[in-house]
C-alpha cells in the first residue's frame, strides 16, 4: 500500500513536481550561501590567527595597550621559562610560537650607497630558520613565494611583493632597517631581501616584511625576549574550546611567579582571538546574519509551499471530499498529507544538498578572486575567497527544507477541518 501511494505521489505532477522543485532550489541556495559565508568568515579568522593574533595570545598588558606604537621595551623576557609555563597550563594540542612585532624605517640605497627611498614598515619576527618550526607551514610561505627563497641565515628578509614594487626592490638587494632598540636607543642594521611574498592580503602585501626571530633580537637588542606568544589549535577545535582554555589559563595566571628577568611592572594577560581586533563582535554579527538568511529562505519556502498546497488541494478537491465521505477522519487525512510533505521535503533536500554542496565544493577548491574589492578595505581577508563545505552547512539547509515542506502542507491542509460531511455528497454531485 505504501509503495502504491508513493508511486502515485511521484507520478502526480500537481502533488510532487512543483513542491519538489521549490524545496530543491531553496535547500541548494541555503547550502551554497551558508558554505560561502562560512568560507569567507573562517578564512578571515584563519588568516588573522596565522598572521597576527593566534587563537590564544600571551602578551604584556602595557604592550597591548600601546600596541600601535610597537613599544619593544614592554616585551617579555626569558623565553624558555615562559614557554614551559604555557605548555604546562594550557593544553597539549596548543602549539605556542614566539613572535616580535616591530616597526621601523626601511632605507633602500642606490648604487653609490646613498639613500634612494625610505618608507615606514610594520614587521613580524618569527622562527623562520629552525627546521622544527611550523611558522613557514602555518603562513604557507613556500607556496606564497613570488620570487627568491626563504631565509636560511641571519639578517635575511622576506618582503611583500607590492611593497617591493613600490620601492623598486629586487631579490638579493641590501636594505637598512632604522628603528628603536629595546632600551630606547636608535639602531640601524643591514638586511638582504631574499624573497618576495604574496601574502594574499592586499594590506599586508603593501607594507609587511618578515625576518627571523633571532635576527630581530640581535637588531633590536632583545636577547631572549619576545613581544608575543601565540597559541594555535588544530583546525577541528571550536571557538568554545579557545574560550575554555583561556579561562583556565587566566585562573592560574594570578598565581604565576614571573621569571626573575621580568620587569616588576610586567603584567601578562591571556587573550583569545575573540578579544582582538573586534573579532568577537564580528562573530556575533555573523551568526545573526547567517540565522537571518536561513530564516528568510525558510519563510519563503513555507510561503510558496503553502500556496502550492492550496493549489494542490483545489486540484484534489474531489479526492478529499470522497475520502471524508467514506468516513476517513480529518486527522488521518491531514497525517497522510503531512507524510507526503515529509517525503517531498526529504527528496528535495537530498537533491538540493547535492546541487548546493557541489557548487560550494567548487568554490572551496577553485575560489573567487575578490582582490580588487578588498584592495582598499584593509581587511585581513585572502584575495581568493573560498567557500567551506561543512556538515553544519548541510544541516542548516536540510532541516529548514524538510520543515518548510511539512509546514507548508499542514498550513494548506487546515481547510480540511472546515469541510462539512453534510455537504460532501452535494459537492460531489455538483462536481
Amino acid at each position: 500500500m505504501t509503495s502504491f501511494w508513493f508511486r502515485g505521489m511521484i507520478r502526480d505532477k500537481a502533488r510532487f513536481l512543483f513542491p519538489f522543485t521549490v524545496v530543491t532550489i531553496g535547500v541548494a541556495l541555503v547550502v551554497c550561501l551558508v558554505g560561502f559565508m562560512e568560507g569567507v568568515f573562517m578564512g578571515m579568522i584563519d588568516m588573522t590567527a596565522n598572521l597576527d593574533s593566534g587563537h590564544l595570545r600571551l602578551v604584556n598588558q602595557s604592550f597591548y595597550d600601546e600596541e600601535h606604537l610597537r613599544p619593544l621595551d614592554r616585551a617579555l623576557a626569558n623565553q624558555r621559562e615562559t614557554r614551559d609555563w604555557l605548555i604546562k597550563h594550557s593544553d597539549p594540542e596548543v602549539d605556542w610560537a614566539p613572535r616580535i612585532r616591530w616597526g621601523a624605517i626601511l632605507d633602500v640605497p642606490d648604487e653609490q650607497g646613498e639613500t634612494r627611498s625610505q618608507t615606514p614598515v610594520v614587521g613580524m619576527a618569527m622562527d623562520l630558520i629552525t627546521p622544527a618550526s611550523k611558522e613557514i607551514q602555518r603562513l604557507r610561505l613556500k607556496s606564497s613565494l613570488v620570487e627568491g627563497s626563504l631565509p636560511e641565515g641571519p639578517n635575511e628578509m622576506l618582503m611583500g611583493f607590492q611593497l617591493a614594487e613600490v620601492l623598486d626592490v629586487s631579490v638579493g638587494q641590501p636594505i637598512t632597517l632604522i628603528g628603536q632598540s629595546f632600551d630606547g636607543g636608535l639602531v640601524a642594521d643591514n638586511y638582504q631581501v631574499v624573497g618576495l611574498v604574496r601574502f594574499g592580503v592586499t594590506a599586508m602585501d603593501k607594507k609587511m616584511v618578515l625576518i627571523d626571530l633571532v635576527s630581530a633580537q640581535n637588531t633590536f637588542y632583545m636577547e631572549d625576549m619576545v613581544t608575543d606568544w601565540l597559541g594555535y589549535f588544530p583546525s577541528s577545535a571550536s571557538f568554545d574550546r579557545y574560550e575554555k582554555i583561556k579561562g583556565n589559563m587566566k585562573a592560574v595566571l594570578a598565581d604565576w611567579i614571573p621569571p626573575k628577568d621580568w620587569v616588576k611592572d610586567d603584567s601578562p594577560i591571556v587573550l583569545s582571538i575573540r578579544d582582538q581586533q573586534n573579532i568577537g563582535a564580528i562573530m556575533d554579527k555573523f551568526r545573526v546574519i547567517k540565522g537571518f538568511v536561513v530564516g528568510i529562505f525558510t519563510f519563503l519556502m513555507v510561503l510558496v509551499l503553502w500556496n502550492a498546497g492550496i493549489l494542490s488541494g483545489i486540484h484534489r478537491y474531489g479526492e478529499m471530499g470522497l475520502r471524508l465521505a467514506f468516513g476517513e477522519p480529518h486527522w488521518k487525512l491531514i497525517l497522510t498529507l503531512a507524510m507526503e510533505g515529509l517525503w517531498i521535503g526529504i527528496l528535495g533536500s537530498m537533491v538540493g544538498s547535492l546541487l548546493g554542496g557541489s557548487f560550494a565544493w567548487y568554490l572551496q577548491e577553485v575560489g573567487l578572486n575578490m582582490g580588487d574589492s578588498f584592495a582598499q578595505s584593509g581587511l585581513m581577508i585572502n584575495d581568493i575567497v573560498r567557500a567551506r563545505v561543512t556538515l553544519g552547512g548541510f544541516i542548516q539547509g536540510v532541516v529548514p527544507g524538510i520543515f518548510a515542506s511539512v509546514a507548508g502542507t499542514l498550513v494548506a491542509s487546515m481547510a480540511i477541518f472546515k469541510r462539512s460531511e453534510a455537504n460532501l455528497f452535494r459537492e460531489l454531485e455538483a462536481g
